[in-house]
């Protein structure tokens, strides 16, 4: 019995530095549409949710840019906010216009819009004593957005993709394609 497990460590450690072997020094390009981008940040908008238990914000109708000068990618939304203060809680409508760079989470073969930063805010109606927190409200609900809902995730059913799941080497931008270089 001992024999057996033993031999069967030793094929499976085989089989894993001949893997490693074969993939080691390869790269595999992935290229990642605008539009993908852009459905794939769809798919749960609307969203509302109430920060600091005075600012409710829904955010929906995303645009996605990719700017190939940064390597950035840029997400527009539109966005509703009331304010839960004294009588008045009419919806103001406006845009966001942020920016963030990609990070992959190799554990789940994802990658997220990462450090986003408000590049617009249009807020219509919106008072001036307000703007401050308003914004850091956006921030905070770009930030828990995407960190939640991946932009792209590797295809588990791609042999190519599968195995590139590994390391990030470089992520730029070619018109209006993210192209990914992944490998070991």
């Amino acid at each position: 019995m001992v024999r057996i497990i033993v031999l069967i460590a030793v094929i499976l450690g085989l089989l894993a530095f001949a893997g490693y072997r074969y993939f080691s020094g390869r790269e595999y390009e992935i290229r990642i549409p605008e539009s993908e981008i852009q459905a794939k940040l769809s798919e749960k908008l609307p969203r509302t949710k109430t920060y600091l238990g005075l600012f409710q914000l829904t955010l929906k109708n995303p645009r996605v840019q990719l700017l190939e000068d940064s390597g950035r990618i840029r997400a527009g939304l539109d966005l509703q906010l009331t304010i839960k203060l004294g009588g008045s809680r009419e919806p103001l409508s406006g845009s966001v216009d942020a920016s963030g760079l990609l990070r992959y989470a190799p554990e789940q073969g994802q990658f997220f819009l990462a450090e986003p930063q408000i590049e617009q805010l249009q807020i219509q109606g919106l008072p001036d004593k307000h703007s401050g927190k308003a914004r850091a409200v956006i921030t905070a609900a770009l930030t828990e957005y995407f960190a939640s809902h991946p932009v792209y995730r590797l295809k588990k059913d791609d042999a190519r993709q599968a195995a590139a799941r590994l390391v990030l080497k470089n992520v730029a931008v070619s018109g209006d394609e993210l192209v990914v270089t992944m490998g070991l």
